[in-house]
């Protein structure tokens, strides 16, 4: 599993931003909870994928595109299990925003419609720039960014959120950081809200407001998909064994969680995907 905070260690780079092409279907289509300083613009191609941004929730289909601020806590799943997924998704340092555009700049999705097609368009052609690579790509490269830059400070600069809101927002980043590290134990929306200085309620709200579902959805879902990586990796581990390594206090309560997000029972899923690796 990823740290909720990732480097932003292109900014380097000669041209600072990353870039990725995917391709995903079922339960591959999937990012954990996380957060990092770039600005993130992610881009769907093909498909359809739910996207959770500092606890907001929404639906992307074919064409759409969404902007991920600096330090915002975000998320990708399927829609339905069957889903497949193809899009780009294009990082930018916060570091060369800064320099040209003024520092901790906070964007939003813009009203205007050409800037919306005109920034669909400039990711489109970073992901074929990705795809198949030519002699002069870094120039290319640098040439979208800057006319990206430029959409950016035209007309997708919005308001700083208050003071207040951010300190809320750091404070949840620790407590999300706190989870992914101890999700193995026996941990509590109450020993966690006494350990941060909260009230239990307090807790469950902010958890709501700024991750979009509350502190056990959340625990629970880090607990599957940490099982779901191992599994995945060793075809031979027993379920019961992996899902109490993952903690899981029983196996009513993994299966519960698993038929919620799957549809189907661990051992229905396994099966499927041994069918699968056989046809293939």
């Amino acid at each position: 599993m990823p740290n909720l905070y990732e480097e932003e260690g292109y900014i380097y780079s000669q041209v600072p931003i990353r870039i990725y092409n995917h391709d995903l279907e079922k339960e591959d289509i999937y990012t954990y909870l996380h957060w990092h300083r770039s600005i993130e613009l992610n881009l769907v191609t093909e498909g359809r994928i739910r996207a959770s941004i500092g606890g907001n929730s929404c639906e992307l289909k074919e064409n759409d595109w969404v902007l991920i601020n600096s330090g915002e806590l975000h998320m990708n799943t399927w829609i339905n299990r069957e889903d497949h997924y193809k899009g780009i998704t294009v990082l930018v340092s916060k570091s060369f925003l800064d320099l040209w555009l003024g520092k901790d700049m906070y964007f939003c999705y813009p009203q205007d419609v050409h800037a919306q097609e005109n920034i669909r368009m400039i990711l489109q052609q970073f992901g074929q720039i990705n795809a198949a690579p030519q002699p002069f790509s870094s120039l290319d490269r640098m040439v979208l960014l800057f006319s990206l830059t430029k959409l950016l400070g035209q007309y997708c600069v919005g308001r700083r959120k208050e003071k207040k809101t951010v300190k809320r927002i750091e404070r949840m980043k620790e407590i999300i950081n706190y989870i992914d590290q101890h999700y193995k134990e026996e941990i509590s929306l109450e020993n966690i809200a006494d350990s941060f200085h909260y009230s239990s309620a307090h807790l469950s709200r902010l958890f709501k407001e700024h991750v979009g579902f509350n502190f056990y959805e959340y625990l629970q879902s880090v607990r599957l998909m940490n099982t779901i990586d191992q599994l995945k990796s060793s075809e031979d581990v027993s379920l019961l064994d992996c899902s109490l390594e993952h903690g899981f206090p029983n196996a009513k309560s993994f299966i519960m969680t698993f038929k919620k997000m799957y549809g189907c029972t661990p051992s229905e899923w396994r099966k499927g995907r041994e069918n699968k690796n056989i046809k293939n």
